[in-house]
């Protein structure tokens, strides 16, 4: 805690560049992606005297998977959404002083969950008080399965815990499937995998949580809040770093060149441009490094880099949001409601079956949103994110229609969406999917966080990586890739003391 605070006031010191300072006996870095990693590297250099750096962005705009817009009068979030803790987390601990964030759901001692089957009947409350008790003991569980076991899958896990419990519980043998169905994806939510099968007991031994509420809020701003946080155009605009003007959209690069023996790196754009730099910072998702790789880098990358990016398993959670003219929900501000869905066995089988409606089996509920008192937000799991995002809006928005309508509207009056929004991370060439995570199939030996954040050059490193996946204990988190963006720039400051110190 003291480091991080320590590391928050350095942040929030920085360093006064002089206007005058000469850049030609400077390095030059080109950072590749302006996500928050990017952001955060840049913003580091920059604050220490570092002026030679470009921003090059293949999007047209900033942030990469935070991305916060317009819709129905609100500021949303189509990324990420929440700070999840706050000791050690370095999100927190810059935006909350700010008064930015509020803690909302999971927080509140009033904090209900009502799960709706799909005859549209509400289960049960102390079935559901059952349930989450069952939860609290397999997650105290898990902790001992994970020691005992090196590199095995959590869903063997909590299918023998699960069916333990439907013995003990027969009222759940005729809709075992559906249950154990709904389990695995609000399971796997937080690691955007396939299924509970498909994640490994390393990234629970790996992984470490920031204590403190785990789904904290941005109120009516966005999380985009935190880009402007960083680049220090927030609160004080006349403070604001010079992220932007050095920052080229819509420049997605075709190669990267470190064979010169001069060890100056080349960057090529689609757009046929070239840049030469001392240093590159490569902050690309795993799942395009996934795609791009071998023909991305030239010569090749080293045979242990290609393994670490091969092996680490990348995958998607999509978002929906719609927007209603008054909520029909409760929206009691003291009271937070989550509202899971039930698949009857009987009716999960006709389900799987249709080909066009088939991804409603990873849409694991609706949920209201903090401060945006006319929004709902469904999230979507496992492979069904991506089946999501093959369909039209208006598929989609029909789809989820025709789910609200059915299991609530027995008990609420259920009027239609007036607008719909939704995320497509897994179908956009620039992102191919949410967030890094650990296969049983993944070897922790050669392809794990650490690995992937090794640069390339051992004398003087001239391609750096960053990050969320080269992140060794906060992967997959937001403040997990603001820490590897400044990681870099801490690599690079210290070779070159002199810039520091001018």
């Amino acid at each position: 805690m003291l480091e991080n605070n320590k590391k928050r006031e350095e942040f929030q010191k920085g360093v006064l560049i002089k206007k005058n300072f000469k850049t030609n006996n400077q390095p030059s870095i080109i950072i590749l992606g302006a996500g928050a990693s990017g952001i955060a590297a840049a913003t580091k250099l920059f604050q220490n005297g570092f002026q030679n750096i470009k921003i090059l962005e293949a999007e047209n705009r900033i942030g990469g998977r935070i991305h916060t817009t317009k819709f129905n009068d609100y500021l949303v979030d189509i990324g990420c959404q929440w700070v999840n803790g706050e000791e050690g987390n370095i999100v927190y601990e810059l935006a909350w002083p700010l008064g930015v964030l509020g803690k909302g759901r999971g927080w509140s001692s009033e904090y209900h969950e009502e799960i709706f089957d799909s005859s549209g009947n509400i289960v049960d409350k102390s079935e559901i008080n059952d349930l989450i008790q069952f939860d609290k003991e397999v997650e105290r569980k898990l902790e001992e399965y994970v020691r005992n076991n090196k590199n095995a899958s959590i869903g063997v896990h909590y299918e023998n815990e699960l069916d333990k419990y439907i013995e003990t519980h027969p009222k759940w043998k005729d809709n075992k499937k559906g249950l154990r169905k709904l389990y695995d994806m609000m399971t796997v939510f937080m690691h955007s995998a396939e299924s509970w099968n498909d994640v490994s007991t390393v990234a629970y031994r790996e992984f470490e949580t920031s204590p403190g509420s785990c789904l904290i809020n941005w109120k009516e701003r966005g999380c985009s809040t935190i880009l402007d946080i960083i680049m220090k155009r927030y609160p004080n605009p006349k403070e604001e770093l010079p992220i932007m003007s050095n920052t080229i959209l819509n420049a997605e690069v075709s190669s990267i060149d470190y064979s010169n023996p001069n060890r100056k790196v080349t960057v090529k754009t689609m757009n046929k441009e070239t840049f030469i730099a001392d240093y590159v910072i490569v902050t690309f998702s795993v799942g395009v490094l996934k795609e791009i790789h071998k023909s991305l880098f030239k010569p090749a990358l080293p045979v242990e880099k290609q393994k670490a990016i091969e092996g680490m398993a990348y995958g998607n959670v999509a978002k929906i949001l719609l927007s209603f003219n008054e909520p029909w929900w409760p929206t009691d501000d003291k009271i937070n409601i989550e509202y899971s869905l039930l698949w009857k066995d009987k009716d999960l089988a006709i389900l799987e079956k249709d080909n066009e409606r088939s991804w409603l089996q990873g849409l694991v509920g609706f949920y209201p949103v903090e401060h945006k008192p006319k929004l709902l937000s469904g999230w979507i799991t496992g492979k069904h994110s991506r089946d999501m995002e093959k369909l039209t809006d208006e598929q989609v928005k029909n789809h989820c229609v025709e789910v609200l309508q059915r299991f609530f509207g027995k008990k609420y009056n259920v009027t239609k969406p007036t607008g719909m929004i939704r995320s497509m991370w897994h179908s956009k060439k620039h992102f191919r999917g949410t967030n890094s995570y650990r296969s049983p199939k993944s070897d922790p030996e050669t392809s794990n966080h650490t690995k992937l954040g090794e640069p390339i050059g051992k004398e003087k490193p001239v391609i750096l990586f960053a990050g969320e996946a080269t992140n060794p204990k906060h992967f997959s988190a937001l403040h997990g890739a603001i820490e590897t963006g400044f990681r870099e720039a801490d690599r690079i400051i210290k070779l070159h003391p002199n810039v520091v110190n001018n």
